[in-house]
């Protein structure tokens, strides 16, 4: 682990703002925070270089792309199969998330599908391997909450 980032608050205030618009220009970022474009693009490259900001990606309406079920897969397999799991949670496109887990869980999955009844064949390939729990989601109050700083 490399040391911890020690970000100002102009540095938080870009954080912000670019977590929310990855597409804003330098010139209206600076005129935002009050800086110079050119103030603003050193900072960015900077956050960039030491890997605060990985990179930057677009947001799909997962609806109108024919993806309206999202469902988190919780599952419990035997250390035998921990290696396939991770194997099918990256080939498998429905999966969108894996992330190992401590507690009743081993593995909780993140999956966006466009039926139940491709939710239910994605569960019979992970029943192979273990248990597997399902929770659909119904609603999302709070989802892509942008990081900020913490008092």
């Amino acid at each position: 682990m490399g040391a911890i980032a020690h970000l100002d608050e102009v540095d938080w205030e870009i954080l912000s703002i670019l977590q929310v618009e990855a597409r804003i220009s330098f010139k209206e970022l600076g005129q935002r925070i009050k800086l110079t474009g050119t103030a603003i693009a050193e900072r960015v490259r900077k956050l960039e270089d030491e890997g605060i900001i990985e990179g930057y990606s677009i947001k799909l309406n997962r609806e109108k792309i024919g993806l309206p079920v999202m469902a988190f897969f919780k599952l419990r397999v035997r250390v035998e199969h921990c290696q396939k799991l991770r194997e099918m949670a990256i080939a498998l496109p429905e999966i969108i998330e894996a992330h190992r887990v401590v507690g009743n869980e081993y593995y909780l999955l993140k999956a966006v599908l466009p039926s139940m009844q491709h939710l239910e064949a994605l569960m019979e390939k992970f029943l192979q391997l273990g248990s597997v729990e399902v929770s659909i989601v119904l609603s999302t109050p709070v989802a892509n909450k942008s990081i900020q700083q913490q008092l």
